[in-house]
Order: structure tokens, then sequence, then C-alpha cells
């Protein structure tokens, strides 16, 4: 009986990593072709056709490397595969996971699963073979969004974040349930996006990113005047402040109040965003007066994405409003507004 057909995309990662055994520690393998040696029994489920698109520790991932994932994607949409696997590492896989689901957009029609490991390839009790076999029994699955597999859990790529270094259970989707239980069977649930036998072929495929992106994380006694520099250099487009609680930022102390910063930014007309250090509540929900000056000082919360969806939804989001201020589509003063109204949109499924 024929197999389905899928597509391997190898970016990296521990789930492919050797230990040389000079004591300089897990490295990519010279040659990543050996990635596929460890799990023989590949063949047994599917067919594939392998593409070593690239050998990085997903530390080095950025978001030129986001646009090559999903060219190789893109570029092999229509030559009869079921679905995509990406491996590649966790540090980052989550930040690339969200960057490929606004990249194809809401049209895309097939699965693109992205999967990696805690343990490298030669820890045989270890989880890099088993997530990989796993990665492409979801690929053949009538899923029809970007997704991650590890573990016993299938989580939609745009909502999930990694939660710790060497547990199994290595990622958590904290506002949003997980789209697939992984056990004897796959259990997709009804919170899936499913393939549509009739539908619009056509992605709307925008895998642009913006560069000029800074994040600050607070932390309580950081001083505003340390972060001025950075909005008034000719290289910041946008600002990413990662809030306690549910948007809440210091206002009180004006040597510590992070309000002159939205203030400055939005004078420069570089938009702000809020993102919490805990998405599951909304940015945009607060009560507190900590939340609503920064609102009132021109900040956009982000809802409950996590903070990556949020920073690469940003990313994605401003690299479409400069270009299109580039070609006078839009004028120069509606940047922030255009903005915070694209930030407001759902796109992907990335917030309630």
């Amino acid at each position: 009986m024929s197999k389905p057909k899928i597509c391997l995309i190898y970016t990296g990662g521990t789930i492919g990593m050797v230990d040389k055994g000079k004591g300089d520690g897990l490295e990519p393998p010279e040659n990543p072709d050996d990635f596929l040696k460890m799990a023989p029994d590949l063949e047994d489920i599917v067919d594939f056709d392998f593409v070593n698109l690239l050998n990085k520790d997903s530390t080095n991932m950025n978001p030129n490397d986001w646009v090559k994932m999903a060219n190789a994607v893109y570029d092999r949409r229509d030559m009869g595969y079921k679905g995509f696997v990406i491996a590649h590492g966790t540090d980052t896989m989550h930040f690339s996971s969200s960057a490929l689901a606004f990249a194809f957009g809401k049209n895309l029609n097939f699965p693109i699963v992205f999967t990696g490991a805690q343990t490298p390839p030669n820890v045989n009790h270890g989880d890099a073979r088993i997530n990989l076999l796993r990665a492409c029994k979801v690929a053949i699955e009538n899923i029809a969004e970007v997704v991650i597999s590890f573990g016993d859990f299938v989580f939609r790529g745009c909502r999930v974040q990694k939660k710790d270094e060497r547990r199994f259970d290595a990622f958590e989707s904290p506002a949003f349930y997980p789209i697939g239980y992984i056990s004897d069977i796959i259990s997709i649930t009804p919170f899936t996006k499913y393939q549509k036998t009739s539908y619009d072929s056509s992605i709307n495929y925008r895998p642009y990113f913006s560069k000029g992106i800074v994040q600050i994380t607070l932390i309580p006694g950081l001083e505003y005047k340390l972060i001025l520099p950075i909005i008034k250099s000719n290289y910041c487009e946008g600002i990413i402040l990662q809030s306690f609680g549910a948007g809440n930022l210091p206002y009180f102390d004006n040597e510590y109040s992070f309000i002159p910063i939205i203030e400055t930014a939005k004078d420069k007309n570089i938009p702000t965003i809020i993102t919490s250090q805990f998405p599951g509540h909304s940015t945009s929900a607060t009560n507190y007066k900590a939340g609503l000056l920064a609102h009132e000082a021109g900040a956009i919360p982000t809802g409950n994405m996590t903070s990556a969806a949020a920073t690469v939804k940003f990313r994605w989001v401003l690299a479409d409003i400069l270009q299109n201020i580039k070609i006078g589509k839009i004028n120069s003063s509606e940047k922030i507004y255009s903005v915070k109204k694209a930030m407001e949109n759902i796109y992907v499924g990335e917030m309630d």
C-alpha cells in the first residue's frame, strides 16, 4: 500500500546534535543527513523527501531564517505532500512557528509541523526519535495550520511558549487549549482548523518581518533613561515592553516611570506595544491604573498573545505598514494608528 508523503525539513537543534567528545558540548552534526539514521522506522510511517535547509542551534535563528523556512515550504506546496515537518531547536521554535503562521495566513490548507527534542539522538531513553516519529504522524492528519508537536501534545504554533529546559513536556499553551493529544492515536480537537476540500487556494503569502525592534523586559528599579538612547537612535522602528501582570507598567516615581518611554516613542512616531510575562490574561483588559496610564500614553496592548507571537506579529505588521508608507499607500503620520489597528486584528487565531 502507498504511504502518505511528507516533506521533512531539517534546520538544526538538539534533535540532531552530536557530542564530539572534545569537551565543547553539543554541536550541530557535520553531516545533517546523518539525522535520519536515528529513526530508520520512519519509512514505515510515511514516504518523505528530506531537505537539509539549515544546520543551526536555534539560539542563532533570526527573521532571515524564518523567511528561509517559509520559502522552503511555499516553494514545495504543490508537490503532492500531505504535510511538512520542520525539525528545529526548542529555544526559539515558538518564534519560528509563529512566524510561519503569519507568513502563510488564514488560507493555509495543509499542516506545517514543528518539532524538536530535549535530548540528542544518542540518548536511548530520550525524546528525539519519538518526537520526530510523532510529528510525522501529525503531518498526515487533517490539519490546516502551523503547529508544534512535542511530547504528548499538539499546540497551535502561534499560541505556545517554552516552559522548561529539560522536561520532555517542554512547551505549554497558556491561553489556549492544545489542539491535539498524542497517545496510541492522534486525537485532534474541535479547536483545530481543519483542511477544506473546497477553499480559496490562493495563499496570501507575506514572509516579511521588520528590523529595528527592541524588547525591554521590566524589572523593579529599571531606570527609563537607560532606554531613551535606543528610542532616539535612527535605527529603532518599534518598542516592546514586556510588562508585569496583564499589562502593568511602573508609573509612580519619575525616575522609574515608563510613561516617558511611551510618550517619547510616540513623539518620534515609533509604536510601542505591551506584552505580558504571563500571557494567560489580556493586556487590553486591565483595570489597574498602572495599565490604564500606559494605554492613555499611547501603548498598544496585545491581548492574550504569548510574548513570542506578539513579537513576531509586531515585526510582520510593521513590515507591511512601512512598505505601504514607502509606496505612498498610507501617510507616515498614520503609522502608529495603523499598527494599533493591525495588532488588534486576529489573523491566524493568535489571540482571543
